[in-house]
């Protein structure tokens, strides 16, 4: 069953279908949540706000994805949270906005670390990304979006969230080779 046939039926009242769908995005919300505060019972807090905003707006959801819909719900309460709660960005001065095309970073990175220590460098180095890098690489890498959905999602042109992703993704890309320097350097050291 697609999540839009899981829908109809949820709004007509069948629990296991909000249950199904609850499986089917929960876990995926949750992460996206939980990578962009580092605070679990936040991330579970927005992730019931999802639905909660879902059930109460049932009637507005016709057509499309229902995927986009729900990660741009989730979106919405992120910056909402954000607002509410100001943080302090650590940005890099004067970044390069160019990558050397000739280094794969994400093979290096892969071959230099396992999974695990992956996991946890990014999640170090993700907070230090602006709060709009944290959304784009969240909604892709975690909520799973397509680009076209994540345009939709952000409400900005095709070309313009590629652009977006590839910009983020090379921010990032910046940061872990940064750590992964330092880390080499204490290694020798």
């Amino acid at each position: 069953m697609t999540p839009e046939e899981l829908w109809r039926e949820a709004v007509r009242g069948s629990q296991p279908a909000w249950e199904k769908l609850y499986a089917m995005f929960g876990g995926r919300l949750y992460q996206f949540f939980l990578k962009n505060t580092s605070q679990p019972e936040l991330a579970m807090d927005m992730t019931q706000g999802v639905f909660e905003r879902l059930y109460r707006h049932r009637e507005a959801f016709h057509t499309g994805s229902l995927q986009t819909w729900i990660f741009h719900i989730a979106r919405n309460l992120l910056i909402d949270e954000w607002r509410r709660k100001p943080h302090r960005e650590v940005l890099a001065d004067n970044p390069p906005e160019v990558a050397d095309p000739g280094v794969r970073v994400e093979d290096w990175v892969i071959q230099k670390l396992d999974r695990e220590q992956m996991v946890k460098l990014i999640d170090t180095c993700l907070p230090q990304l602006a709060e709009d890098d944290r959304i784009i690489i969240g909604l892709i890498y975690l909520g799973g979006l397509s680009i076209p959905e994540l345009a939709k999602v952000t409400e900005v042109p095709l070309g313009t969230a590629k652009t977006r992703v590839r910009q983020a993704r090379l921010r990032l890309d910046r940061l872990l080779m940064s750590c992964l320097g330092a880390h080499g350097e204490r290694e020798v050291a």
